[in-house]
């Protein structure tokens, strides 16, 4: 009899510990057709290589093609893994492992080249905020993402302007620390530490940090970004958007490094079913003045589901010729 109590006691205590632990599968599947009047494999910006799509539009001249890991997705297709266990006390942890995927061919390694590039990290979470190690987005990405009236989608034509804060959307050997709300605020502060910065022009010559105040409360969300690699100028960008009930406005101002700076501005209200966005992205001080143009429209299917159209323009290309595109597409969050 006792051994059978104890042996009920075991099973018991080892449902209460795997009561405690989680772990979550979910992705996006994002599929589009679309055209550019670009050739093939010329990029919509000159700042493509460094956002979220690396490949830029893969589009030949005047053509019709499937796209499934393009900057005319709304989003990348991905699949990822995510895990919490409460270790009592208030005190959590957790690891993300995400990997980007092409719809097209099913190929992997989007977003990095790596097997799960988009994200490989740990934390630890509590009443103090969060501690996250390994690769992430990063302090610049939430910043602009808090504010972004497309989501951001790969086509947004911020981040294909000015990427985010002048920085890229996610870093390797990344430590982070996000605080808790206070109020509405919340404060990111992340850096790569020195001898671990992969865009190091000599190894271990670079070290890089990231810095975002974020504030979001009823109508309003409004961020300053600043990020800086060690001999280098530094990145600043200061976004909101303010829900006026109709419509939605946002803009910003951005002060990257180089000789890129500007503004953008757009809208955002739903019609009917239908979410129309309008996004003007203007580089103000480059020689011939790159202005980025973009509309979209979101039909949702369901909570998880919904069809979406998008015409983009990049004003500045190659040779002084502007690029247009355009897609429809459908993505599903699971």
């Amino acid at each position: 009899m006792k051994k059978t109590l104890i042996a009920l006691a075991a099973v018991a205590a080892t449902g209460a510990a795997f009561a405690q632990s989680s772990v979550t599968l979910y992705g996006v599947a994002d599929v589009a057709v679309g055209k550019a009047n670009t050739a093939a494999g010329a990029g919509l910006s000159n700042t493509i290589a460094a956002t979220a799509n690396p490949t830029g539009l893969g589009l030949g001249n005047d053509k019709f093609q499937a796209i499934a890991s393009s900057t005319l997705n709304n989003g990348t297709s991905r699949y990822g893994f995510r895990g919490v266990e409460d270790l009592g006390g208030g005190l959590k942890a957790g690891f993300n492992f995400e990997a980007g995927i092409s719809l097209a061919d099913g190929s992997a390694n989007m977003s990095g080249g790596q097997a799960f590039s988009r994200a490989a990290n740990v934390s630890l979470m509590g009443g103090f905020g969060e501690i996250r190690a390994g690769r992430s987005v990063n302090a610049s990405y939430y910043s602009v993402a808090s504010w972004e009236l497309t989501g951001p989608a790969n086509y947004s034509v911020v981040a294909n302007q000015f990427n985010y804060a002048g920085a890229g959307s996610r870093d390797s050997a990344l430590v982070m620390y996000r605080s808790p709300s206070f109020g509405g605020l919340t404060v990111d502060v992340a850096t790569v530490l020195k001898g671990n910065d992969a865009a190091a022009t000599a190894a271990g010559d670079q070290s890089k940090y990231d810095i975002a105040a974020t504030y979001v409360a009823g109508p309003l969300a409004a961020s300053l970004a600043y990020n800086k690699v060690s001999g280098a100028t530094k990145n600043v960008a200061v976004g909101a958007k303010y829900n006026l009930g109709a419509f939605t406005v946002a803009g910003s101002l951005q002060d990257p490094a180089g000789v890129k700076k500007g503004f953008t501005i757009g809208v955002s209200a739903p019609v009917g079913p239908v979410t129309l966005t309008a996004d003007i992205a203007r580089a103000t001080n480059t020689a011939d003045k790159n202005t980025d143009f973009l509309l979209e429209a979101k039909y949702a299917l369901s909570k998880r589901t919904f069809a979406y159209g998008v015409y983009m323009r990049d004003g500045a290309v190659a040779g002084g010729k502007s690029v247009s595109a355009y897609a429809v597409g459908v993505r599903h969050n699971f």
